[in-house]
């Protein structure tokens, strides 16, 4: 009676174990298989829509990453990824080997901050022999196989910053500092200077100003910190008036005056705005800053890869918006802005 219950027992058990272990095996099948057809729909999915690089100069991360978002957004209406290759990186990489990596990736499009270096020119060459459209923004190759360039004329940016200058002349002379970039290879800043001088000249002030340049470095905040606090921390008087090209400099001259005391001792004009500089301007630390809408600059970005690619053919140069903010319409702008913030969220 004992050995029948126990073999009766040892039945059951191994019975139950089968139907466990099947039912475990049907599961694993079941969402294995579910696995399976999600992956290959997301695969499609991915293989529906284009890839494009995303490229922006080390350190400007403010002005091209409202830059990059505005594209992003465009971007995802068309169904499309655009990647950010810096900000997906662990370790910092220059514009230079991101390009490289983006042309060896074989991406669809590239947009980048590019610059009128000789070595950019040739990778926009060979991205270009290898059927991917390269677009310029905010900085560009004019002598490259770029199919457009999107942003502000260089010209254009110094003609307004020296019409705003035109606004402060007096009978004494005022010594004008433009701060620029070091890079010999960035012809850039050199054009906007030529407008502020040329729209000077061309006035009946022309004897009112003294036009002077110094070299900051660009690549990070901190090496331009440095020297722009070395230069307002100083004895020397200030000059009368800075010019700040980027929005790294502009930054950095309105903490630099605040924090040695040095503010309306020089009036600032500045590159575009973050909340820092937009600050600055209400508490007359900087005079004015000239923006751009770099939410607009990057839907002009993707319009023009997607035109290029249905078409074969661009425009080469698509301008931005620029606009100059001061104390006096600061309100306006910032209603504005709100505004359009709003909008977006619903």
């Amino acid at each position: 009676m004992k050995e029948f219950s126990y073999k009766k027992l040892a039945f059951l058990i191994i019975a139950f174990m089968s139907v466990v272990t099947l039912v475990i095996i049907g599961c694993v099948i079941y969402f294995g298989n579910s696995m399976f057809r999600i992956l290959e729909e997301g695969e499609n999915e991915g293989i529906t829509g284009k890839h494009y690089a995303f490229i922006c100069e080390t350190g400007q991360e403010g002005f091209y990453g409202s830059i990059y978002e505005g594209a992003r957004e465009e971007a995802e209406k068309n169904g499309d990824y655009l990647e950010n290759m810096g900000g997906n990186h662990a370790f910092s990489r220059d514009k230079f080997e991101l390009m490289e990596l983006s042309i060896d990736a074989g991406v669809d499009g590239i947009i980048i901050n590019a610059g009128e270096s000789e070595a950019m020119g040739e990778l926009i060459g060979r991205a270009d022999e290898k059927g991917i459209p390269v677009i310029t923004v905010g900085s560009d190759n004019t002598s490259s196989a770029r199919k457009s360039y999107v942003g502000f004329g260089y010209y254009d940016l110094g003609v307004n910053y020296g019409k705003e200058l035109l606004k402060s002349a007096t009978d004494e002379k005022k010594t004008v500092l433009v701060l620029m970039s070091p890079d010999a290879e960035d012809s850039s800043q050199n054009i906007i200077f030529q407008g502020i001088r040329e729209t000077i000249e061309r006035s009946d002030a022309t004897g009112s100003f003294k036009l002077e340049t110094m070299a900051v470095p660009d690549t990070s905040a901190f090496g331009a910190d440095e020297s722009i606090s070395a230069l307002i921390m100083r004895d020397d008087e200030l000059p009368d008036v800075m010019i700040c090209l980027n929005e790294i400099y502009t930054t950095c001259v309105s903490q630099a005056l605040v924090d040695y005391n040095r503010v309306g001792q020089t009036i600032v004009f500045g590159f575009y705005e973050n909340s820092t500089i937009l600050s600055a301007i209400e508490k007359n630390i900087i005079f004015a800053t000239v923006t751009m809408d770099t939410g607009q600059m990057g839907r002009y970005c993707i319009e023009a890869l997607k035109e290029y690619e249905e078409t074969g053919y661009v425009n080469e140069y698509i301008p931005a918006d620029i606009r100059v903010i001061t104390a006096d319409n600061i309100d306006e702008y910032l209603s504005e802005k709100n505004g359009e913030d709003k909008d977006d969220e619903i």
